[in-house]
């Protein structure tokens, strides 16, 4: 059971009374979530693993009443079915502020602190939630560990699942790059393949594509040392703040390409999704 999993690694929460702590399981389905203040259309699971600052707001905003006797909760993020993804322990340090109440109730936004001692399970301890309708639930509901995998990141570096799943910002690049990590080496350098710059300040986009021995890890080895890759359209965005990329860039794959595949089809490939997305016209693309 998860909760003979998370008994003696922090003795604050060991000599905590078990009445006062709750099980918390987030997945929400609505399309639009108002997260202090701003409206957001990604899925939860997404802002839980690409914008966790966004995630921890939400978790921090809810119904007053549901929360004033808890001292602790336990967190889980909701995956398929009744999987939830063991996200941490956190202290209810009480009400920072209230907030406009929603159908009919009234919320508040509290502060909720992350204890220690747990980082060996987050993300890797995988629990079935009993009657999944019930996202609150006692602590005293035991719940059973389906299994105990490899988590969702190693030393800060996402884990390779699918080529469609990949989302790296400047950071998680350049340390894949850096520490030459194995896994990434072998899956980018596999292959060539369109990929997309998403510069999430102004929204812009930039298509591009690989066509060389070494795949796209062949490539994005260029991003990694210099921000821009060498791309003209870039560039003067690095000039002008050095730390730009860091700040604002995200790499994505849009297709995967073979390894030999001749320059002038790679291209014609990289051509249809400028196309696609408009990034000639609204991008950085300008060829």
């Amino acid at each position: 059971m998860v909760q003979d999993l998370l008994a003696g690694r922090n003795e604050e929460f060991d000599t905590a009374d078990r009445k006062r702590v709750r099980l918390i399981r987030h997945k929400d389905s609505r399309k639009e979530k108002n997260i202090g203040g701003k409206i957001y259309r990604n899925s939860l699971y997404d802002l839980y693993l690409n914008d966790h600052d966004v995630f921890l707001c939400y978790q921090s905003e809810q119904v007053a009443k549901r929360f004033v006797n808890v001292d602790y909760i336990v967190s889980f993020i909701g995956e398929e079915g009744s999987a939830s993804r063991f996200a941490g322990v956190f202290r209810n340090n009480g009400i920072i502020r209230d907030l406009e109440p929603e159908n009919g109730e009234e919320r508040a936004k509290f502060d909720f602190v992350e204890l220690e001692g747990f980082d060996l399970l987050e993300e890797r301890v995988v629990i079935e939630w009993k009657n999944p309708v019930s996202w609150l639930q006692n602590y005293a509901n035991r719940m059973p560990v389906i299994r105990i995998d490899r988590g969702l990141k190693e030393n800060n570096i996402p884990v390779f699942t699918r080529f469609e799943d990949v989302i790296l910002d400047y950071n998680q690049l350049r340390r894949i790059i850096e520490t030459n990590n194995p896994e990434w080496k072998a899956r980018l350098g596999s292959c060539n393949g369109i990929y997309l710059i998403l510069d999430k300040k102004t929204g812009r986009q930039y298509v591009g594509s690989t066509y060389n021995k070494n795949g796209i890890w062949g490539r994005w080895e260029e991003y990694a040392r210099t921000g821009h890759g060498g791309d003209k359209e870039l560039m003067p965005l690095i000039e002008g703040d050095a730390a730009y990329a860091r700040k604002y860039f995200q790499w994505s794959i849009l297709e995967t390409l073979p390894l030999r595949i001749p320059d002038e089809q790679a291209i014609d490939r990289e051509a249809l999704y400028k196309r696609k997305f408009g990034t000639r016209e609204f991008g950085y693309n300008k060829n």
